[in-house]
């Protein structure tokens, strides 16, 4: 991946900024310069995007620090305190809120000051810019405290400096910063976006002259950003004929509306379409979805309902990239845990299942648009259910793998008639606690064979696989993974797995518990070792799907979560070339 960090902004820009015009003994602040390696020491002389002075590029939804050199008049009396504002594009100038990254506290803006654990917010600086020859009183290092509450700690509020007493002196102040892609709002930050800073007084008031840093926003290639959805079945990408690709998700933790995004580039840029006519029915607690020529069919289950959604793709011939249904009710029930899921079988009717508050329950969408009732499943019979996975398989018969909360795990079919048949038992040893209630794997259909593939989470860590072959009994249970595989990593209540086809193979992609790195495994020849794939992440989430590339590269492609532990902003893309270990991440 290009490293964005150490790019340079033309000398353009430079028309932007302030220059300095004051000298020794004026205020102001004469100096900058921005620190791209966010664990560095605060004052190590090392890590630096540019020289002094110089503007360079940022990454969006990447870490970075800027250190300034403030100089007080000889005649000022008395401590100030200082905080830092922005301006986006050379726009109105705003003071910068201290919300953390990736998981803020109240709100998610543009940009913020973020903590970094570098240095202790309010650690002495050093005179490391050498910019000014006057006097030197130390500044401070400026970091959200750890725990701290939004806009207070032991120095007052973290998006002010300490006190800070120079008459006719100069000192350094360092911020640890973050600029986002998707804020409240949603608003986005676009490629190109330029971000200017300048510290002032707490109380707005201006120190002088300035020379102000304007950094120039780049997205790194594959960064997705946003927030992913919470207890997820198939999300996409989905790949429409013309190659174009599609992921569900939601901008930010603090701003949970209903966002397709779309890559027209095979997974290096991505952006949000048709967002004047998102859905209404916001927070993406479950969400599973199929892709059917030119349309995705969703099944979105918030605490009280389910709801029904469709989005028609870019190879649509009539209304390409728009939304079509939305907020369609497909059910009233309360979820005791939320997870949906649907099969669209070949006459345009779709079957929904969802979680109530202590059974399965399904509804039927006929071809004309009307749902049919609510029905549980299992009503009168234990134990209570959760966590269904559908898939649509021979002769719309729809499969239907689900979770006891005795920790066993249940098959059985939903026919053509409405009739289901009976329950036939996969596994026991699930785990009893909420966070196993989601074991059973997205699942998979092997039309040449007939066979339904059915990999699960069992307590102990590990992935098994059972197959359905023509309808006929489980066959043997077959471990899948030789390495423990993370649940409920953050709120998901599910293995953070994904399991897809190409042709007759079956590739997981997990993310190991005790690393939270994300791995890979298949089962040619038999199920294999794990690969590593993406290390030095905290992985929480992945998922993913097979398509032929525009250039004609057969490829898994995947989105997931590289440590953003229910935040927002480390959503990223990756491709794994099938019959290759190579990785585009």
């Amino acid at each position: 991946m290009r490293n964005h960090m150490n790019g340079r902004i033309g000398a353009g820009l430079g028309l932007m900024m302030l220059a300095w015009t004051g000298g020794a003994g004026l205020g102001g602040q004469p100096n900058f310069r921005v620190r791209s390696d966010f664990a560095a020491p605060l004052n190590a002389d090392r890590g630096w995007a540019g020289a002094l002075n110089e503007d360079v590029t940022i990454g969006a939804d990447r870490p970075f620090r800027v250190r300034f050199e403030v100089q007080r008049p000889s005649e000022a009396s008395g401590p100030r305190l200082f905080r830092l504002q922005y301006r986006r594009n050379a726009g109105a100038w705003t003071d910068l809120e201290a919300q953390d990254f990736p998981k803020p506290d109240a709100g998610t803006p543009r940009a913020s000051i973020i903590s970094c654990a570098a240095y202790a917010n309010g650690a002495a600086t050093i005179d490391l810019l050498a910019g000014l020859p006057t006097g030197f009183r130390p500044g401070t290092g400026v970091s959200l405290a750890e725990g701290a509450p939004t806009r207070t700690n032991a120095l007052g509020a973290p998006d002010r400096t300490a006190a800070w007493a120079g008459a006719g002196a100069h000192g350094e102040f360092e911020w640890a910063l973050v600029v986002r892609r998707y804020a409240d709002g949603p608003v986005t930050n676009e490629e190109g976006d330029t971000f200017e800073f300048r510290m002032v007084e707490a109380d707005g008031t201006l120190l002088g002259a300035y020379r102000n840093p304007v950094l120039r926003l780049a997205v790194p290639p594959g960064h997705v950003g946003g927030t992913f959805v919470e207890t997820p079945g198939r999300i996409g990408p989905f790949q429409a004929s013309n190659g174009d690709l599609y992921f569900i998700m939601e901008p930010a933790e603090t701003n949970n509306a209903f966002l397709m995004i779309l890559s027209t580039d095979n997974g290096i840029t991505w952006r949000e379409v048709d967002a004047v006519n998102r859905p209404r029915t916001r927070d993406l607690e479950s969400v599973d979805a199929r892709l059917v020529g030119d349309t995705i069919h969703i099944i979105h289950q918030v605490t009280e309902s389910a709801r029904y959604h469709t989005f028609r793709t870019s190879d649509h011939p009539a209304r390409p990239n728009t939304w079509a249904v939305r907020d369609e009710r497909a059910g009233v029930v309360t979820a005791v845990a939320q997870m949906a899921t649907l099969a669209v079988r070949s006459d345009g009717s779709v079957a929904a299942f969802y979680v109530g508050p202590t059974k399965i329950h399904y509804s039927i969408r006929s071809p004309a648009g009307a749902w049919g009732p609510v029905t549980a499943i299992d009503a009168d019979v234990a134990p209570n259910l959760a966590g269904p996975q559908a898939v649509l398989g021979a002769n719309d018969t729809v499969h239907l793998a689900y979770y006891g909360t005795d920790g066993t795990l249940w098959y059985r079919r939903l026919l053509p008639s409405g009739a289901l048949t009976a329950r036939e038992q996969l596994a026991a040893g699930a785990g009893t606690a909420r966070k196993h209630y989601g074991s059973v794997l997205p699942l998979l259909y092997l039309r040449e064979t007939n066979t339904v593939v059915i990999l699960y989470r069992l307590e102990s860590g590990t992935l098994w696989e059972r197959r359905i072959v023509n309808d006929g009994p489980p066959t043997a249970a077959v471990r899948v993974t030789d390495r423990a595989v993370i649940t409920n990593a953050v709120d998901s209540q599910q293995p953070a797995a994904d399991a897809v086809l190409d042709g007759a193979t079956v590739h997981v992609l997990f993310v190991e518990e005790s690393s939270r790195s994300l791995f890979s495994t298949h089962d040619r020849g038999g199920w294999q070792p794990a690969t590593l794939q993406v290390d030095n992440i905290r992985g929480s989430w992945v998922r993913g799907s097979v398509y032929t590339r525009p250039d004609g590269v057969r490829a898994y492609g995947y989105v997931y979560d590289a440590g953003s532990e229910g935040g927002a902003g480390m959503n990223r893309f990756g491709e794994l070339v099938l019959g290759d270990t190579s990785l585009r991440k």
